[in-house]
């Protein structure tokens, strides 16, 4: 359920072009200064070197990352070919994304 409402926000970011995907960019975002609020989303069949990588990248700059749903639903919800990874550049969105994700959690 709360998972699903996730992948809905994913694809309302998308529609807005407020996705970060690629490995370069998810960098830079990570290290972007000016935005306060930040989440990186990873498919949980993403690569494990993916994974490990950006997780040590999220722990340094204290973004918080969620592990969700498989590439292809990734896929499918924002309408792109392939994604393992994402960051939202929409903070009211990021924000309402990490809320769920802790009462999914809790």
């Amino acid at each position: 359920m709360i998972e699903q409402k996730i992948l809905t926000y994913l694809g309302f970011a998308a529609k807005a072009k407020k996705l970060v995907y690629g490995k370069d960019h998810i960098r830079e975002y990570i290290k972007n200064p000016k935005l306060k609020n930040k989440v990186i989303i990873i498919a949980k069949d993403a690569g494990d070197r993916v994974k490990k990588d950006i997780k040590i990248r999220c722990d340094i700059s204290r973004v918080p990352f969620i592990e969700i749903s498989t590439k292809s639903e990734l896929s499918k919800a924002t309408g792109m070919v392939n994604v393992s990874v994402l960051g939202i550049k929409d903070e009211n969105l990021a924000k309402s994304i990490i809320k769920l994700n802790l009462q999914k959690e809790g």
